[in-house]
């Protein structure tokens, strides 16, 4: 943004190409909607929504202020989602269409949600009246600022804790030591923006080198993936 290249394509998805440009926007408006909504620095933010640039924004949103991010996956029950919601001790929890019913029904019996916020509904509300300036966090390179979850192969799911620089180093050494990412690469995950490989490969490296990612909410499918 700084360089002049907000017209770059970031994100291509079912709705078009989304650039640099609109999406530090939303990524702001995003961010102002959760200080709004008094989430504090340090306090984690819990996604269960599917692939889409507002998932993308929301993410860099909640961290821009300081927050911490989490995700869980949209196919799972309501129980299960009472398990993220307890660990996680998230206010706020952003959903969609096809995960808020099963949110709602875990965040019925949660200690901690003071809002279940969902996109496509009273997000998009809410951001299109917020400013699109924002002004980062005062974090540290040791700030935590994501919590990725294991699969729970081995048990129930843990947060792995990553700090501020966690994800400047993984873009040094991997996506440019090891992919030797490039600003006309584009990148297609197979697994979905929850799992924490898929989202750092479409939305967090290829924005290191002006690159794109490809975001779509469907179950990837041969099919959907030819498409």
């Amino acid at each position: 943004m700084e360089e002049g290249h907000g017209d770059r394509t970031a994100l291509i998805g079912p709705t078009g190409r989304t650039t640099y440009g609109e999406l530090a926007r939303l990524t702001n408006r995003s961010g102002n909607v959760l200080r709004e909504l008094d989430v504090r620095s340090e306090e984690r933010v819990l996604l269960i929504l599917g692939d889409s640039v507002e998932f993308v924004a929301l993410w860099y949103g909640a961290q821009k202020i300081g927050a911490v991010t989490a995700e869980a996956y949209t196919f799972l029950q309501a129980k299960d989602y009472a398990y993220y919601l307890d660990y996680t001790r998230a206010g706020v929890v952003v959903a969609d269409a096809t995960t808020v019913d099963r949110v709602r029904e875990a965040a019925e019996r949660s200690r901690w949600v003071r809002r279940v916020l969902v996109v496509g509904d009273d997000f998009d509300q809410l951001a299109e009246q917020a400013s699109d300036e924002l002004e980062p966090a005062p974090t540290t390179k040791d700030d935590v600022a994501i919590w990725k979850f294991t699969t729970g192969s081995t048990g129930l799911p843990k947060a792995a804790v990553h700090p501020t620089h966690s994800a400047l180093l993984s873009f040094e050494w991997y996506a440019r030591g090891v992919l030797d990412l490039r600003e006309d690469d584009l990148v297609l995950p197979v697994p979905k923006l929850f799992f924490g490989y898929a989202r750092d490969l479409a939305a967090l490296f290829p924005f290191g080198v002006g690159a794109a990612g490809i975001v779509f909410p469907e179950r990837t499918t041969p099919e959907r993936v030819f498409d």
